[in-house]
């Protein structure tokens, strides 16, 4: 994947890590009275990963079921940035980045000539249980075809700055330069309200955050109708710059704050090797995203408060809801605590969990959580160059354990074509965590 390929090269220098200083590791002996082994369905075709946590009450499963639902060979066959919201009816919004569209050969898992359109999005219908349904039947993937036969298609939403023509948009070009990639949604007064973040390219994949879109979608009707999450409006200038990409993910909490988390990655001093990535935090004041928004900020004497003006890059750098260097922030609430699970940075294989008595943090009581397997179950080459955006999707829980998918990239950009299992690269693998919250015990 070609942006995370700079990502890499601007943010990670090789320095030596003391093993304490990042170790979370602790042997813990499973307590089966406390922390029963789960008991699973065979047709749920969760694997078990032993040893995947050092506290042995804690069980790891590949989730097979949605791992083949979502190894496709025509239309949609791949695509990072995976992020999901529950609708009123019980279906689910599934939204991508970067996605494939084009044709897989079965029996090998290559990926030919597709169009790479920069966001898509897709409807998860119920099945007879009432549930996100778990056939291909059930993904309704809602795109702008060129040929729907050869399951091509263009770009989803457009940025308004895009070099691309009409007249090549039609013809299936794709804008590169200046696009959209997925922040998360959220339900309000009968309407879909979805957070795109504005990115500018340029022509070296610079990745810079731009701009801050609302979108709004119908929900009238149901999947295949025309108005069923048709696009109603897009202010493109919703925040004229965002640099810090509040709203990556949301917490809609009983408060009636929506609250809005990212991961700001700056240097603490100009001599630092590696740079810091820190959770931070804004929300809206009520649940609809168009209501005014307050930025949870540090002080230079280090106390918080909520502010309505943007914060500068000095008030966020020191504005940091956990201690923690982490990325790809997901919270949600159970119980007395508010948890935040987040990947380790940069791309570290490592998923860690922490709590807080407040949406806001701060979020510390950190613990290893799920550690992401070294080798893709895939033909082909089955290792990866990066393990990125390990999203949490609990609209897909059935039983209040964590659900995640992950994305992994292959070393080279022309690995994601014609080699055998390269439409296996760049596509979202699931897992789901049990027993989760026995890591607080320790």
């Amino acid at each position: 994947m070609r942006r995370l390929n700079l990502l890499l090269t601007l943010l990670i220098v090789s320095i030596p890590v003391a093993a304490s200083a990042q170790d979370l590791t602790h042997e813990v002996e499973a307590d089966t009275l406390k922390w029963p082994v789960p008991s699973v369905k065979k047709e749920w075709k969760l694997e078990y990963m032993p040893h995947n946590n050092a506290n042995h009450n804690v069980y790891v499963y590949k989730d097979k079921l949605y791992d083949g639902l979502f190894t496709r060979t025509l239309g949609w066959n791949g695509g990072d940035g995976v992020q999901t919201a529950m609708l009123p009816d019980g279906n689910v919004f599934w939204s991508f980045n970067d996605s494939f569209y084009g044709k897989v050969t079965s029996s090998t898992r290559a990926r030919g000539n597709c169009t790479f359109p920069r966001n898509s999005i897709m409807v998860q219908t119920t099945g007879e249980d009432g549930r996100p349904g778990t056939k291909s039947s059930n993904l309704v993937w809602l795109a702008d075809w060129i040929a729907k036969s050869q399951g091509t298609c263009r770009t989803h939403l457009r940025h308004p700055k895009g070099e691309k023509t009409e007249a090549q948009i039609r013809a299936g070009e794709i804008d590169q330069q200046w696009l959209y990639w997925a922040g998360d949604a959220t339900v309000v007064d009968g309407q879909l309200q979805m957070l795109w973040a504005g990115v500018y390219n340029g022509t070296e994949n610079l990745m810079r955050n731009e701009n801050r879109a609302l979108a709004i979608y119908s929900l009238e009707g149901k999947p295949g109708d025309e108005t069923y999450l048709k696009l109603l409006s897009v202010d493109h200038d919703f925040l004229e710059q965002d640099p810090i990409g509040y709203g990556q993910t949301l917490w809609e909490d009983e408060d009636g704050h929506t609250y809005l988390y990212s991961c700001n990655q700056y240097k603490k001093n100009p001599n630092d090797q590696l740079n810091t990535s820190s959770p931070v935090v804004a929300r809206s004041t009520t649940h609809d995203l168009r209501s005014p928004w307050e930025y949870y900020i540090a002080d230079e004497k280090g106390v918080f408060h909520w502010q309505s003006t943007y914060p500068t890059a000095e008030e966020v750098n020191r504005s940091a809801i956990s201690s923690r260097s982490v990325s790809t922030a997901w919270v949600f609430r159970e119980g007395d605590y508010y948890y935040m699970t987040a990947q380790g940075f940069v791309f570290g294989k490592q998923l860690y969990i922490m709590r807080s008595r407040t949406p806001w943090g701060p979020f510390e009581e950190c613990h290893q959580l799920w550690t992401m397997p070294w080798v893709l179950d895939k033909k082909g080459t089955r290792t990866y160059q990066n393990f990125y955006m390990p999203h949490l999707h609990q609209t897909l829980s059935r039983e209040g354990e964590l659900v995640f998918s992950t994305n992994t990239d292959c070393k080279e950009w022309n690995d994601n074509f014609n080699a055998t299992g390269s439409a296996d690269f760049y596509r979202p693998f699931f897992f789901r965590v049990y027993n989760w919250k026995a890591v607080f015990d320790e």
